[in-house]
C-alpha cells in the first residue's frame, strides 16, 4: 500500500478540513461509495472513491485527533486514473487551505 500525505495546517478546523475534501472530490468528477471511519484511527473519516465506472479505488483518510490526512492506494485496487486524480486533488485541497 502507499499513503501519500495531505498537509493540514493548524488554523484549518476538523469539520472544515473535511468539507474541504468532500468538496474537492466533488470538483475532481470522483464519486464516494463510501464514507465512514476506521476502528485503527478513532474519530477519523474515511473514504473511498471511484472514478465513475472505471476500476480501482482511491483511499482518502482524515484524522483529527492527528491532525493528518492522507491518501490510500492499495496495490489490489490501482487504477491508471488514481495518479492524475491524486495530483488534481492536492492542488483543490491546496486551493482551499493556503
Amino acid at each position: 500500500m502507499q499513503n501519500i500525505e495531505i498537509p493540514w495546517s493548524s488554523e484549518i478546523g476538523d469539520g472544515q478540513f473535511g468539507r474541504i475534501i468532500d468538496q474537492a472530490i466533488d470538483a475532481a468528477g470522483l464519486i464516494v461509495t463510501l464514507r465512514g471511519s476506521l476502528k485503527s484511527f478513532p474519530g477519523c473519516t474515511h473514504w473511498h472513491v471511484k472514478n465513475g465506472q472505471e476500476r480501482g479505488t482511491l483511499e482518502i483518510t482524515a484524522w483529527p485527533r492527528e491532525h493528518r490526512a492522507w491518501f490510500s492506494i492499495q496495490s489490489g485496487r490501482k487504477a491508471r486514473w488514481i495518479g492524475e486524480k491524486v495530483k488534481l486533488l492536492q492542488e483543490l485541497i491546496d486551493s482551499k487551505t493556503a
